[in-house]
Parts: structure tokens; sequence; C-alpha cells
């Protein structure tokens, strides 16, 4: 049934242009606020939206009426898929979610709404920054929920916004946030829609607030330039100095801020769009939020910095996502933690550019990589193709991990049939595992990835979850691999084979 269900999702794909005169006229998807339609047998909707390379964004499609069992697919401008989802945690919810997606470049997106098979009835279409729960939202309408850190600081509401004023020179002054419970993992979004300075200025956004002297800052400065730093009752640590993007245009007065803090992981947006990634872990503990803004050092100096739409996503219920964004390690990296599969406060250990590994028999040859070092929590990837002497025969490729020995090791392999699997090797046998037949895969490149978080084993296809496996926590090594069923020739071709290991 679920097999049914991804094919009807990828197959939608096929049929947009026949259904097209059935659709409705395409709309823009705003941020954070929900839109609403109507599907009937054999129709869609679409929504556009423009999106920043980088971004993190979640989608959550609910049936409201009848019967609607929704599919949720997203397209570039070009029509290629991005991402599609339906059912993300059957047979519990027939809802469509998508959660803490990378969009992979600037681009205009389309959202495409529309129900399995014969199933019809109304909808709700979410789109938001971040994470999929949506946890906080203000409108700067309770100033009871904001203090000023400094008599210096004059707050004004109105509006659904919130200014921040200085004056003189060489000031800085925050608004904390104190009407919540504090926040762990989270992304925070913030639109500065107006700012007037004279003199050169700085604004930023707090993080995990445990008083005035311990928090996170991402600053932005007049200059087009962003830092990030960690204030301690020592002072403050810089953990990035100004930079410069060439997203951040200097002296621009209108724009939009986002902060995704994931465990020890930091990412930074500017318009949407990601500007920096870094790891720290000195401040971990759950914290407020807070806006602050500072003057440069001209005697006359003043500053009004406007805030508005604070919005703070937290991540939903753990759900093992059936698709993935591919791309070389940091790419994939940054993929896994967003989608929460691995943790941030971990070390990429190993990155193999290239390797080759052929056999001419019935078996598999191994390729040992990363000499005695083992890993026993990690995602090991790589990209591959082959070139296979007979056609019609079952061999592929694949990776080695958690190797004890020629015939002590997990196999997670691709054959040009288009089987695949992931089972455990003791002796001459291979144990029951994951195993299953796709369509002929063509000779690549294909990618293949394994996430080992101790006895729980992910295993994914060209970004499609293959299969999930339960298997002994054990330390071993890792190696790529050549695989035949029968008697022919394989040769296999790996490009940036990685490992990302914690623990």
């Amino acid at each position: 049934m679920d097999a049914l269900r991804n094919l009807a999702a990828l197959g939608l794909l096929l049929t947009l242009t026949v259904r097209a005169a059935q659709a409705q006229e395409t709309e823009t998807l705003p941020l954070f606020t929900p839109v609403t339609g109507t599907i009937t047998s054999g129709s869609s909707d679409q929504w556009v939206f423009a999106g920043a390379d980088g971004a993190m964004l979640s989608f959550d499609l609910e049936a409201k009426s009848g019967d609607l069992d929704p599919i949720l697919t997203i397209t570039s401008s070009a029509g290629a898929l991005v991402m599609s989802n339906d059912d993300y945690e059957y047979p519990e919810s027939q809802a469509a979610r998508l959660e803490g997606i990378t969009l992979p470049r600037t681009d205009t997106y389309t959202v495409t709404v529309s129900g399995f098979g014969a199933t019809q009835g109304d909808y709700e279409l979410t789109m938001q920054a971040g994470f999929a729960r949506l946890s906080y939202q203000d409108s700067f309408e309770d100033e009871t929920r904001w203090k000023a850190d400094s008599d210096t600081l004059q707050l004004v509401f109105g509006n659904h916004r919130m200014a921040l004023i200085l004056s003189d020179a060489q000031q800085r002054a925050a608004a904390i946030y104190t009407g919540n419970a504090p926040w762990d993992d989270q992304y925070i979004h913030i639109d500065v829609p107006e700012l007037t300075a004279r003199g050169t200025w700085r604004v930023g956004l707090m993080a995990r607030v445990q008083d005035d002297q311990a928090y996170y800052l991402f600053s932005l400065n007049d200059q087009g330039q962003w830092r990030f730093s960690l204030q301690t009752p020592d002072g403050e640590r810089v953990l990035r100095d100004w930079s410069s993007h060439p997203a951040i245009v200097a002296g621009q007065t209108t724009f939009s801020l986002g902060l995704l803090a994931n465990g020890t992981g930091f990412d930074f947006f500017y318009n949407g769009q990601l500007i920096g990634r870094l790891s720290d872990d000195s401040l971990i503990e759950p914290g407020q939020v807070g806006l602050m803004i500072e003057t440069g050092s001209a005697l006359d100096s003043e500053l009004t910095a406007q805030f508005q739409n604070l919005t703070i996503t937290t991540p939903g219920d753990p759900i093992v996502p059936q698709q993935l964004l591919t791309g070389n390690a940091p790419v994939m990296t940054q993929e896994l933690q967003r989608r929460r599969l691995i943790p941030a406060d971990g070390e990429m250990k190993l990155i193999v550019p290239e390797s080759f590994v052929t056999f001419n028999r019935p078996g598999v040859n191994i390729l040992p990589l990363g000499g005695s070092e083992t890993y026993r929590t990690f995602a090991l990837g790589a990209t591959l193709t082959w070139e296979i002497a007979t056609p019609s025969l079952p061999a592929g490729c694949g990776l080695i991990l958690r190797a004890a020995g020629q015939d002590d090791y997990l196999l997670a392999y691709l054959d040009q049939t288009g089987g695949y699997g992931l089972s455990q090797r003791r002796g001459s046998t291979f144990e029951p595992g994951i195993f299953d037949q796709g369509p002929e895969p063509g000779s690549g490149p294909h990618r293949l990835l394994v996430i080992a978080n101790e006895d729980h084993l992910l295993y994914y296809v060209d970004g499609q979850l293959a299969g999930m496996l339960d298997s002994p926590a054990a330390s071993g090594t890792i190696g790529n691999a050549a695989v035949n069923f029968e008697s022919t020739t394989t040769s296999c071709q790996f490009t940036d084979t990685w490992v990302w290991s914690w623990g």
C-alpha cells in the first residue's frame, strides 16, 4: 500500500499537464499563513513561492472535509521534482508533511496539492520557515512580554511592531522576551520592515538567552556583514567575526533575519537565504529570545529599528522522512541535521574524493577505506557509477560498514536490475535484512546513504528511503564494494565517500 501511494505521488508529475484545465489559477503561498482550497476527484491546486538558496522550510497539508487523502508535491520552475509526501505517518495520519527541507537553489517553486485516487475534500496548507511546529508568533501587542536590558533603550509598540530606539555613541541594548517557557531547538524568524539611523548601526537576534550575561547573538551591520558571538559573564566571545555574503546588501534597511539553533549547530539566514553555519557547545540550555540594536562611534549617533512578525518554530514529532535532498558531503550533513536524522555535534571523519573497485567472479569484493579507524554511530554516504560486462545479470556496487573481518560486515548495495538491500554477513551467510526490487536504475550516478544510530539503521537509495533495519550496535571499519550475484565483471567508481560520526 505504501509503495502504491509513493508511486501515485511521483506519478502526479506526469499528469500535471493533463490536469491543467482542472486546476485552480496559480496563487502565491505566503509564509506562516495557512491557505485553503478544495480538491475534487482528479483535480489539483497549485501554489507558488519564491525560495532562496539554502532556505529551510516546512510544509503541512491536512484534509478538512470529505475523504481527501492529500498529496503534496514541490517542483522547481523547470518542473523538476524537489520533494513530495503522502501520509507522513501512515496509518496513524493521512496528512502530508515535509519538515525542515532545504531548497537547492534560489528559484520560484510550485506546491501542488492533489488527492490520492478519487479522494476529494477541503484542505489546509501551511508553509513555515524552519521546523513544522508553530511554537510562538508575536504581533507585539502585549508590551508586558518584553523587557529592556538598559535604561538607555526605549521600546515603542504600535501597528503590530516593536521599535527599539537608542541615542549617543557606542550604545548597545536589547529587548528580551519574558512571556513564555524557554525554547530548546528552534528556528527564529524576525522581519525588520524599517530602520533609520544617524551614523553606523548594528542589529541582532539573540537566542538561548539565560539572562543579560549569557546568550548567543547573531548580528548584522550597515556594511553588509554578519557576526556570531557568545555573551558570558566574562565578556563577549566572537565565534564568527564580521563576514560578507553576496546575499547581504550594504546599507539595506528592510530585511529579515533567521537563526536555526539545532543542538550545537547554528544556521544563519538573511532574507531566507543561508549565509553561514557553525557549531558551538558552550550554551546548550534552553533559553528565551531577544532583539538587539547598537549605535556607531559618532557622538550624535541615533538608531531606530522596527521589528515585526517574530515567529518561532520547533520540531514536530520524530518522523523518518521518506525522501531526502541529495548532494555532496556538506549538502548531505546539512540535510540530515535539519531533518534531525543526525546530531550537529558530530564530526566529518573521512572524505574519499575518488575510489575504484572491480570484481570478475560471484561474491563481494571489498575496498577498505579509512585504515583501521572504526565507527559505531555514523552516517556513511557515497556517489557511484558502474560498468558491468553482462547487462542482464544482477550485479552492482555497495557500501561496507561495521566490518570486523572479511566475512563479518554489513553490506548496503544497489544492482543494475533494480535490486537493493542492507544485510549483515556472518561467515558465508547473509542474514535476513532489507531486500527489495525496483525499476532498472541505469548505470548512474547513484547515491547510497546509511545512517547507523546504535542498533537502528536507515538506508536511502538516491534520496528515497529503502528501509529500516535493527542490527546489534558495534564498531567497525567501512569500505566500498563491487557485488556480483553471478559470474560477470563489475567495475565500480565511487566519488565523495564520506563518514560523519558522533557519540
